[in-house]
């Protein structure tokens, strides 16, 4: 793990934005920018960006009494992607390979991140439906990747923010489709922390249908392992195969899971850069 200055300044400006939304004039957004501010400024080169937001989100707590709420802004993505849900697992049905197709939606759909990006526009929607028909899925890494689902009976897949999960569970309706003996287990965030996948999101989309849920025990934006509870990090060991979606799980798990598959869009200059790509781009890789 390492904590890039990137970072720190992307989660200083976009939580502050977001609390300033959130409370308006209310006097303690200053205690809460003078403190957030100082944790960022401080937080060892060690931690992690997912580390540093969990912090951030203890400020909130302390300073106003509950967590920084995007409540809203993940039903919203939810409800939106849910409403084409199955126009697009229609064109997915329609590709050459459907479960390559449901890569692409799951990889471009991880555009949809309140910490990289305090606010999105009416067109937010369409850019995850054009970075789709973008993304190119390496051809090596996917063809260790059905090999492992041909000899798979267990997939954990840890998943990342709300809107996208729809996205997931279309890519997982692929899988089980094309190889139907595999047991899904989904990995969801073990309470709220800004718009990431909790049991109660996953329900809501219908995700519960198609995978066994279980959260990770932590209200971390991100898979770290040491505060992972016990059922997650088994079924995380003892996985045929592991799909680890999104910056966060990335950055917890990267070099730490020998053979698991991550799928993302590279939205910060040094995760480009890490992975030989552009920014915005998406990225299939093997760890």
């Amino acid at each position: 793990m390492k904590l890039y200055d990137e970072c720190r300044d992307c989660l200083y400006n976009s939580q502050l934005k977001k609390v300033e939304a959130m409370h308006g004039d209310d006097e303690r957004v200053q205690a809460f920018k003078e403190a957030v501010r100082a944790l960022c400024d401080g937080a060892p080169q060690s931690s992690c960006a997912p580390l540093l937001m969990r912090a951030i989100d203890g400020v909130h707590r302390a300073i106003f009494g509950g967590v920084i709420d995007y409540s809203a802004e993940k039903e919203s993505f939810n409800t939106a992607l849910l409403n084409l849900e199955e126009d697009i697992y229609a064109r997915m049905s329609d590709a050459a390979d459907p479960v390559m197709e449901g890569i692409k939606y799951a990889m471009a759909a991880n555009y949809i991140d309140y910490a990289r990006i305090s606010d999105f526009g009416d067109d937010s929607i369409a850019e995850v439906m054009s970075a789709a028909q973008r993304s190119d899925v390496d051809d090596g890494i996917y063809s260790l990747f059905t090999q492992k689902l041909k000899r798979a009976y267990t997939l954990v897949y840890l998943h990342d923010n709300c809107g996208e999960i729809v996205l997931d569970k279309l890519l997982i309706r692929a899988i089980k489709a094309a190889y139907p003996r595999i047991k899904v287990i989904s990995v969801v965030r073990g309470g709220a922390i800004i718009n990431d996948v909790t049991r109660a999101d996953a329900k809501s989309v219908g995700l519960d249908k198609l995978a066994y849920v279980i959260d990770s025990g932590a209200a971390i934006p991100g898979t770290y392992l040491p505060e992972t509870n016990a059922l997650t990090r088994a079924f995380i060991a003892n996985a045929d195969v592991v799909i680890s979606k999104g910056l966060g799980n990335l950055e917890t798990l990267y070099g730490n899971l020998g053979g698991a598959f991550y799928m993302f869009m590279c939205k910060c200059n040094h995760i480009a850069e890490n992975f030989g790509k552009e920014l915005w781009q998406t990225a299939f890789v093997c760890d």
